[in-house]
């Protein structure tokens, strides 16, 4: 491997992916006005649907070049082991990490509210709303088609730069960027608990605009609505929590983890949406429903909460602790060395 010329040809890939998915972020972000005020407008209903399924489609063809950018980083991005000259593996980054995050959320939630059937009519606004605000906010403020994964890229730029020097900088480089490779963005748990969470997310979104129907038009139909989303939700979010519990015991061996805003959001949040599908079980008695409305609400603030502390909230599963870069770099450390130290 040539460390410059590898360096060059990420560089042009990149300048590539701005030419050609920069544009998508000014038509997205347009298309997020535009929907918002298809929502809002009364005389726009009939086209609230083809405007939210052209809106899916536009970000669907953003995802696929993102995709694209992906996998040719992919074939870029290797790792080559200075001691042996020997190709350990390429970097597999994932879809949904640093500021693609809110990208893949608006994805989610605009293809199940184009795909949802119940009280479509009266939930579409709310839906629209949700994916415009998520849409620009994913293309503006995460610009995942100008900046696309400064800490991967930053890091790997500085494996780079290691390997040029050579001798003992290079070694250093290659062990932090391999544990990065092997125990982070290559691992099964990065390619399955995010997406189960997401998927929830999207779903708990509805529920959470279900419920607000419910609220304002104290008919039970709503509960029902909201109940479906979130038993859809429940399950991925379950099963993502459990997969990463045994991923954050590898990552943070000898750290307080369990003390992190991020984790202890999160663990609250599941239990509120549990609170709501037990307390539903008893619908029927007097003024249960505004408990089980109260109870909904209040979970999808904690939803919104959970993902804010991850940016704001010091901690083990924080990006307010550490940038992006260095944090992988740690945290891998960090999986090696326990793997390491239990295979002893």
């Amino acid at each position: 491997m040539n460390p410059q010329q590898t360096y060059t040809l990420i560089l042009q890939l990149t300048e590539k992916l701005h030419a050609v998915g920069g544009p998508f972020q000014i038509v997205i972000a347009a298309a997020a006005v535009v929907l918002a005020a298809a929502a809002l407008i009364p005389t726009a209903s009939a086209w609230r649907r083809p405007a939210l399924i052209a809106m899916a489609l536009l970000l669907l063809a953003g995802e696929g070049v993102l995709a694209w950018y992906h996998f040719r980083l992919w074939q870029l991005a290797v790792v080559i082991d200075p001691s042996t000259g020997g190709l350990t593996g390429h970097i597999a980054a994932p879809l949904w990490i640093e500021s693609e995050k809110l990208y893949v959320w608006a994805l989610i939630t605009a293809i199940m509210g184009t795909f949802m059937r119940r009280h479509r009519e009266e939930l579409l606004p709310g839906v629209m709303v949700v994916v415009a605000a998520l849409a620009a906010a994913g293309v503006l403020v995460g610009q995942p088609f100008s900046n696309p994964l400064p800490g991967l890229l930053g890091q790997y730029t500085s494996y780079l730069q290691a390997m040029s020097m050579g001798g003992q900088a290079a070694l250093g480089g290659f062990e932090g960027m391999e544990s990065a490779r092997q125990f982070y963005y290559n691992a099964w748990f990065m390619w399955v608990h995010p997406p189960l969470l997401f998927f929830s997310y999207g779903a708990f979104t509805i529920s959470f605009l279900a419920t607000i129907q419910m609220i304002r038009r104290r008919h039970s139909a709503y509960e029902t609505t909201a109940y479906r989303w979130i038993r859809l939700g429940y399950l991925p979010l379950t099963f993502g929590m459990l997969i990463g519990f045994p991923w954050a015991l590898a990552a943070w061996t000898g750290e307080a983890w369990w003390w992190s805003g991020k984790v202890n959001m999160s663990i609250m949040m599941w239990l509120l949406y549990t609170a709501v599908l037990h307390a539903r079980l008893y619908l029927r008695e007097r003024g249960m429903w505004k408990t089980v409305a109260a109870l909904a609400v209040l979970s999808f603030v904690v939803l919104i909460l959970t993902y804010v502390t991850t940016y704001v909230v010091p901690g083990a599963h924080s990006y307010a602790a550490v940038s992006g870069g260095a944090d992988v770099a740690a945290m891998a450390s960090r999986i090696a060395g326990s793997l390491i130290g239990g295979r002893a």
